[in-house]
């Protein structure tokens, strides 16, 4: 019976057949390219995507269905009757301008089946970004009529759509300088007896809804042609100068490392000197304090045959005992008898000899 409920469950995929359906809202537009689902950037966390649902000729338990996306972007919520597509980052088109993922639908009992829906949205893109220019502040020199000076800006929305297209305006000396619209070039229009300095506001404005704008500021110091080479003349000289500024500077800092290092050498070499000389006097009150302790081990010694004679009288006190002093005579003047009888002892011995070979001598005498 089991084995016939385990075919029946097996061959149930063939049997009826499940597919994903997703159903975006109509405000979301499929593209007429590629089929995508067009969606505007700036979408929140959170937001609603699509509704899903599991078709089947009969009914489906959500409960024993579990779906996920394959992109972190977006995420599968469930409720009691269908489930929800919802995103979990902000949609932003500098970000990511298109996805591409699936989403996965696993069956949590047998046959285990799993099916899968492939998704495709483009983000699109809306003005949210302002022309941004490669300095924060502009400076040059200027000849009037002659040179001219270039800015630029650049916007992150859509390349190639009127969101990310700048024209760039003056607010301020229309009537001194000029400026292309389009490529950012500045002219001064006018030849002037008196060469200043100026500063001039340069707008950049792109084309989208709304027109999203920012400014600039560029300093401009006007000369005329002839002082053009009497500048040039000063700032190569000014050139030098610095040149030689740093060389001298370089020097400076060689000599000081190189005082540095031999004050530092010269340290070493005396500590190494006083380091020497520290352990000849270790090795010098080492041998004093060798000879001292010699002399410190007798003092001790007869230091210790006082206390134990004292310590004798204390226990003893009927005791007649010689003065240490006396003791120490006496001892001596036994050592003194018993070496000299050693010594009337060898005397006798060799006078002994003597007395028995002298009659040995005299009758070699005789017989000769």
């Amino acid at each position: 019976m089991t084995i016939i409920i385990y075919i029946f469950l097996l061959f149930i995929p063939f049997i009826s057949t499940i597919s994903i359906d997703i159903r975006y809202p109509q405000f979301f537009h499929q593209s007429l390219y590629d089929s995508a689902i067009e969606i505007t950037e700036g979408k929140t966390i959170g937001s609603f995507i699509a509704f899903i649902n599991l078709i089947n000729d009969t009914n489906i338990n959500l409960n024993e269905w579990l779906l996920n996306t394959t992109n972190k972007d977006f995420k599968i919520q469930s409720n009691d009757l269908s489930y929800s597509l919802i995103t979990t980052q902000i949609l932003d088109r500098e970000r990511e301008n298109f996805y591409n993922f699936s989403i996965d639908a696993q069956h949590l009992i047998l046959p285990y089946e799993k099916i899968s829906k492939n998704i495709r949205i483009r983000i699109l893109d809306i003005n949210d970004c302002t022309p941004i220019f490669n300095q924060t502040l502009y400076k040059t020199i200027m000849i009037p009529n002659e040179t001219n000076f270039t800015i630029q800006a650049f916007d992150c929305d859509e390349p190639n759509t009127d969101n990310s297209r700048i024209t760039y305006t003056l607010s301020n000396y229309q009537d001194l300088f000029h400026i292309n619209e389009t490529t950012g070039i500045i002219q001064c229009i006018k030849n002037l007896h008196t060469y200043e300095n100026y500063e001039i506001i340069i707008v950049a404005r792109d084309h989208g809804k709304p027109s999203l704008s920012s400014t600039i500021l560029v300093q401009i110091q006007l000369i005329s042609s002839l002082k053009t080479k009497k500048f040039h003349k000063f700032f190569f000289g000014l050139n030098i100068k610095e040149n030689l500024n740093n060389n001298l500077l370089l020097l400076l800092l060689l000599i000081i490392l190189f005082i540095i290092c031999f004050i530092f050498i010269c340290l070493l070499i005396c500590c190494i000197n006083y380091k020497i000389q520290k352990c000849k006097e270790e090795n010098f009150n080492e041998k004093k304090f060798s000879s001292s302790s010699s002399s410190s081990t007798i003092n001790s010694l007869n230091d210790f045959q006082q206390t134990t004679v004292y310590d004798a009288v204390n226990l003893f006190p009927n005791t007649y005992y010689l003065p240490v002093e006396k003791q120490q005579q006496q001892q001596d003047f036994i050592e003194n008898l018993n070496h000299s009888n050693s010594n009337d002892i060898s005397l006798d011995r060799q006078q002994s000899l003597s007395t028995t070979s002298s009659p040995i001598s005299t009758n070699d005498n005789g017989i000769k």
